[in-house]
């Protein structure tokens, strides 16, 4: 009877620290590049680690919000914060490209561009400046491609002048879905 009982204690503190050492259940998010954005939770022994030379196209159509900054570029810091560190990142081949139409279009303009185009009540509540140029620009200079659709510059009544250093004009968002999927590129859409 004592084995037995010895064996059931046994079995529950072994699970409890199991279930102590799991990362997901009180989290502790790392920042290996990105530093304020895209937090992540090491999982070294999950399935379906990050791989050297994957390549991956975020189609950003989506305004949403995730802070101050648009969700889809939090996601993509998230994704090269992860490659990262599992030792896949931009250094062993992985390449990440963004591309931004409809609603995210706004996202590309500049700090004055922005500030001409924010609709008036943010103008009155000071809010002028382009929230997402910081980590465009973080983005930008881990290795990242940034393309805008020209076609949604021009429905938006947006200049190609208007457009941020850090973001490149492409034809269309089409474009570069097509042009970058024969590339091999993994398409992940964000709306």
């Amino acid at each position: 009877m004592k084995t037995a009982i010895y064996l059931v204690v046994s079995i529950l503190l072994s699970h409890s620290a199991v279930l102590a050492a799991d990362p997901t259940g009180e989290p502790s998010f790392e920042h290996p590049l990105i530093k304020d954005h895209g937090g992540i939770v090491v999982l070294p022994d999950a399935d379906q680690q990050p791989k050297p030379n994957s390549k991956v196209l975020l189609d950003i159509t989506s305004d949403a919000k995730s802070g101050n900054v648009i969700k889809g570029f939090d996601r993509a810091a998230l994704i090269l914060n992860q490659y990262t560190q599992a030792g896949a990142g931009i250094e062993n081949g992985f390449k990440m490209a963004l591309i931004l139409h409809g609603p995210a279009t706004t996202a590309a303009l500049s700090d004055e561009a922005y500030g001409k185009h924010v609709k008036p009540y943010m103008k009155d509540k000071g809010q002028t400046k382009n929230p997402n140029l910081e980590l465009l620009k973080e983005l930008r200079e881990a290795g990242v491609e940034i393309f805008v659709c020209g076609q949604a510059l021009a429905h938006h009544g947006f200049g190609t002048n208007e457009v941020a250093r850090e973001v490149k004009v492409a034809v269309s968002a089409a474009t570069v879905n097509i042009n970058l999927q024969m590339n091999n590129y993994a398409y992940i859409p964000f709306h």
